[in-house]
């Protein structure tokens, strides 16, 4: 199964926030995935692993993880920027088929 980890700077009220928008966003592609909270320091971890980061805070590409704006949804400016760049990556990895919820830094 896909891993979604939303980050935040903490990782506690926005990513929860943004983290229910995603999966109420999945769910209505009829997809399922597992969506994490999560923060920076989660992410520079060893054993960290996710296919995609939604985030509110800027990310070094040396992660190595596809990540996408989550900033439409906190601010509710344009959400669909995010929902269709969400699609647009997990269809990258579905045709890559490295979608186990696995994939490294």
């Amino acid at each position: 199964m896909l891993t979604i980890a939303i980050v935040c700077g903490a990782g506690i009220a926005t990513s929860a926030l943004i983290a229910e928008q995603v999966r109420d966003h999945i769910a209505s592609r009829g997809r399922e995935a597992h969506v994490v909270q999560a923060t920076v320091m989660d992410l520079l971890s060893a054993d960290f692993r996710a296919d995609l980061v939604v985030s509110t805070v800027d990310l070094p590409d040396a992660l190595g993880i596809p990540r996408v704006s989550g900033m439409p949804l906190l601010l509710g400016t344009n959400p669909q920027v995010t929902y269709d760049d969400i699609d647009r990556l997990l269809a990258r990895i579905d045709e890559a088929g490295s979608g186990s919820g696995a994939a490294q830094r």
